[in-house]
């Protein structure tokens, strides 16, 4: 996991590809979220985005996508183990 500092060190071409990254996963997260709730009010919801700023939005994303891996890391050491339990 990445502390503030290796963060702030990283070379400018790593932290377009980690913003590119996060534009493809906020795009893959509203295509899901639309398709999940189609009777939401989009336009508030769009407006309500809009006021957060999309750096703020972009290391809220990070964050979630670290959380996630981190969790999917997890369930596939607790699968191994299970396979490996019962054989």
């Amino acid at each position: 996991m990445e502390t503030w500092e290796d963060l702030d060190n990283e070379s400018e071409s790593d932290k377009d590809d980690d913003d590119e990254d996060a534009k493809v996963a906020v795009g893959l997260v509203a295509t899901m979220t639309s398709e999940a709730e189609p009777e939401s009010d989009s336009e508030e919801e769009n407006e309500a985005y809009s006021k957060i700023p999309i750096e703020e939005l972009i290391e809220s994303l990070k964050e979630l996508l670290t959380h996630f891996e981190l969790r999917t890391n997890e369930l596939k050491d607790l699968k191994e183990k299970y396979v490996d339990l019962m054989k």
